[in-house]
């Protein structure tokens, strides 16, 4: 019984094989098509790994999602071997920004998809916020926080944004963010030898800019020698924020591990999400 197993699916990957032969779909072109409503007939050539699961499920992610949810798909990196494909779903109540990781394996293959996670922890955290009396919001909550209530609240609010609205931000604020690297250029240069991630010694008035700009803190990560980051928040390892690093060939790869988005704004800014 398992040798006729065995003939029965190698014969059925060389059928497979044989019917998409031709198969030349783009990065692009096959996640439009795992997120279409029609479905993906000719899926089995074009998952693995993590996405294994896709194989045998009855339907694709496309068409499980309302067909009234937007799917804005643009493609963020492709060389010869990889690619990464962004996507932002969204509609009147929903919005969520998918990234996916596709290899070169005879034809483009989603090997991982990635999301900011614990989102359910923002939302908890602006109730939580909300549900403060207006009377408790000024020196009695600045009194037990390091920050303002006002503060806390756009803050959260912000890191929870789509990428989208998180590069208009930055785009409303450049120049903010320009004075600010170069006070922390001036006054904290980066130590080659930096190892740990940590967060840079900023003085008073770095942090008065920082507030204004929603910013917790700023940071240089091992992951990313050579860059700063400017971190608007999110939860443990789950972080959003800004690198700055002039030199293209300094900044850090896009990966299913780490740097789930890298998202070029320009003049040596980046849009960055980690998990």
């Amino acid at each position: 019984m398992k040798k006729l197993l065995v003939v029965f699916l190698s014969a059925f990957t060389l059928n497979a094989s044989a019917q998409y032969a031709g198969d030349t779909l783009s990065p692009m072109r096959v996640v439009e098509k795992y997120l279409s409503p029609d479905g993906f007939p000719e899926k089995l050539r074009h998952f693995c790994c993590e996405m294994y699961q896709e194989w045998g499920a009855e339907k694709t992610l496309g068409q499980q999602l309302n067909v009234k949810i937007k799917r804005d798909i643009h493609l963020l990196h492709q060389d010869t071997a990889k690619a990464v494909v962004t996507v932002w779903l969204h509609d009147s109540t929903t919005s969520m920004d998918v990234y996916f990781y596709l290899l070169h394996r005879e034809v483009w293959t989603i090997y991982a998809a990635r999301s900011l996670v614990m989102k359910d922890l923002m939302k908890r955290e602006l109730n939580r916020l909300d549900s403060i009396p207006v009377e408790q919001r000024g020196k009695p909550y600045a009194n037990i926080s390091n920050h303002t209530w006002k503060f806390d609240y756009d803050n959260t609010s912000l890191w929870g944004k789509p990428d989208t609205l998180l590069a208009q931000y930055f785009y409303n604020h450049r120049e903010e963010f320009s004075k600010l690297e170069k006070m922390r250029a001036k006054k904290i240069p980066l130590n080659a030898g930096d190892t740990l991630k940590m967060s840079l010694n900023v003085d008073k008035k770095m942090r008065k800019a920082m507030n204004k700009l929603l910013l917790r803190d700023i940071l240089i990560d091992p992951h990313a020698p050579g860059c700063v980051l400017y971190h608007i928040g999110g939860v443990l390892d789950n972080s959003v924020g800004y690198i700055y690093q002039p030199d293209p060939a300094k900044v850090p790869p896009v990966s299913a591990g780490y740097f789930i988005l890298i998202r070029p704004l320009g003049n040596g800014w980046y849009l960055y999400k980690t998990t």
